[in-house]
């Protein structure tokens, strides 16, 4: 238990020196602090939940003492303890952990689909949670508003100022508009995609050390979110643009990363689509270039596969059909 514990305050270590590297404001150092979860996640799937709770607790206490105690509870609530939980799940090998009988031969372990929800569910709280302070703190959401503007200008300013060119000629006042209208949305949606990163490195990093407790799983066939999710999603992008305010932040915190997620559905299902065809490593990268190079037309696309999917069961209904017959040798006969 000892060496566990040790790896354990080790691990909560490295992670605050991840995050606390983001004072420093540089590329490399942003890139560093996004793998702030890390250590604690692979703590949790090769040592159990007690070691991944004390790297979280070690990992917030030393971000606290090491920056001021603001940062180290921004940092838990908003990375180590989500990141926590998230892994917790993923490590968890029974879903009634409660009960007294002894655990099943096949004991329960969360699929990607569920901690693909999780991590959306953790990007909306965090988000919301933001907006809601930010209200509190400011009297109202429109003191909120004005206040957040404010604190974005001078930055605008210096950098119009020294030559940069903002996109479709926006002045910095228009440009503020949009951060402020994005921002939750942007918020909700780069905190899953932090969560689900890291919990793919975690999870392999113990793959290849032979400590995981449960088996990988196929992701382009086992990402699977419910019907009722996509319903959720649907809806709060409609709120998200027809929603007043103060109600449409909170719509758009929910409505990214949900939208996330399904375009990750959406990327499976063309990946396990793909499988028989002819052609496929070309295919899957032409649809990742053109993803990149024109992510607003072939992302909403990928998207609406996606919700698709959980409506119709595509892939469940491409895999019942026999695979097509390889053609019959016929002999030539004059």
């Amino acid at each position: 238990m000892l060496p566990t514990i040790g790896i354990a305050i080790g691990a909560g270590a490295v992670s605050a020196l991840l995050f606390s590297v983001t004072m420093k404001g540089t590329a490399i150092a942003m890139a560093l602090a996004y793998l702030a979860p890390l250590p604690t996640m692979i703590v949790a799937l090769a040592y159990g939940w007690q070691a991944d709770l004390i790297a979280v607790l070690v990992a917030s206490a030393v971000v606290a003492g090491v920056v001021d105690p603001i940062s180290g509870l921004i940092f838990a609530a908003t990375i180590a303890v989500p990141a926590g939980l998230l892994s917790g799940l993923a490590g968890l090998d029974r879903l009634n952990f409660y009960d007294r009988e002894p655990k099943p031969a096949k004991p329960y372990s969360a699929g990607p689909g569920t901690l693909a929800l999780t991590a959306a569910v953790f990007g909306f709280l965090v988000s919301a949670g933001a907006i809601a302070i930010m209200i509190v703190a400011n009297g109202g959401y429109a003191p909120a508003i004005a206040a957040f503007r404010s604190t974005l200008q001078p930055s605008l300013e210096e950098a119009l100022s020294s030559g940069v060119d903002f996109p479709s000629g926006l002045s910095a006042d228009d440009l503020g508009r949009l951060i402020v209208r994005f921002a939750p949305a942007a918020i909700a949606a780069s905190t899953a995609l932090l969560l689900l990163i890291n919990l793919y490195l975690a999870a392999r990093t113990v793959q290849l050390s032979q400590r995981l407790q449960r088996p990988w799983a196929d992701l382009p066939s086992t990402l699977s979110l419910p019907a009722l999710a996509g319903l959720v999603a649907l809806a709060a992008l409609v709120g998200w643009y027809f929603a007043p305010e103060p109600y449409n932040p909170f719509l758009a915190a929910l409505a990214a990363p949900l939208a996330l997620i399904f375009l990750f559905q959406g990327l499976a299902t063309l990946h396990a689509l793909s499988r028989r065809a002819p052609g496929r490593p070309a295919v899957i990268i032409a649809l990742y270039v053109a993803l990149l190079l024109a992510p607003r037309w072939i992302g909403p696309l990928v998207l609406a596969l996606g919700l698709a999917e959980s409506a119709l069961k595509l892939r469940e209904r491409a895999a019942k059909r026999p695979p097509p017959k390889p053609p019959a040798n016929r002999e030539w006969n004059p």
